[in-house]
């Protein structure tokens, strides 16, 4: 595919990707000199960024570019379908909650205080907990209380996991939370975060957070085998 709408900016060659069709997957960046042939783009940048992909999660938009560089130095552009969702920055575990922190991603966002929640559905369950969250200028914080939880438990069930969405009146069917801007994948087997026992009307319960097969962030809730030690 030819891209057209390219400037010179000084030393720097500037092409315009916004109104090209890219379907999804990667595409190799060549250009074509006089005789007509095609040339690879070579490149050092090894095209990641954090500041720079947490600016880029700021715009609404269903498809992301990113720049790569392939073993041998060349210059790659991968194409990707993408939906909203709220990205997670910060997790932290307390003796009776989790607080979360991140951005919105892909989303419209309104400048100044929003309202929002967070809202924790148990998986295959109807259990349902619902926690205000802070969401100024896109960035949003919530400390869920896992008290709720425990009382919603399922002894019937080996693991009761809770997936947790951001709500706000824009997006009221909720964003998934998840962490994907930093390119670590597979962090289900990498990251590892605290539990916290509480004991219920029964049995005593641990619930952590965790990371999904899709990089997304759940809690865990279960019954402590050990009779809560």
């Amino acid at each position: 595919m030819r891209v057209t709408n390219v400037r010179l900016l000084g030393d720097q060659i500037r092409a315009e990707l916004g109104d090209l069709a890219l379907d999804d997957g990667t595409w190799e960046v060549l250009w074509i000199d006089r005789d007509g042939r095609h040339n690879p783009v070579a490149t050092k940048d090894s095209g990641f960024n954090l500041a720079e992909r947490v600016a880029y999660l700021a715009e609404p938009r269903k498809r992301e570019l990113r720049v790569l560089r392939d073993p041998q130095g060349g210059l790659w552009l991968r194409s990707t379908s993408v939906t909203p969702y709220a990205e997670v920055a910060w997790v932290e575990v307390g003796e009776e909650s989790v607080t979360v922190s991140g951005v919105l991603a892909y989303a419209p966002r309104s400048e100044g205080r929003t309202a929002a929640r967070v809202v924790a559905c148990q998986r295959q369950r109807s259990g349902v907990v619902v926690a205000e969250a802070d969401l100024v200028d896109g960035r949003f914080s919530c400390e869920i209380p896992l008290r709720p939880i425990v009382a919603e438990h399922d002894p019937d069930r080996a693991h009761n996991e809770w997936d947790l969405w951001l709500q706000t009146n824009a997006e009221e069917s909720g964003l998934r939370l998840g962490a994907h801007a930093d390119d670590i994948v597979e962090k289900k087997a990498k990251v590892s975060y605290p539990d916290v026992l509480l004991r219920g009307a029964g049995d005593a319960i641990r619930i952590r957070p965790y990371y999904t097969v899709d990089d997304e962030l759940s809690l865990l809730a279960t019954v402590a085998r050990d009779g809560g030690r």
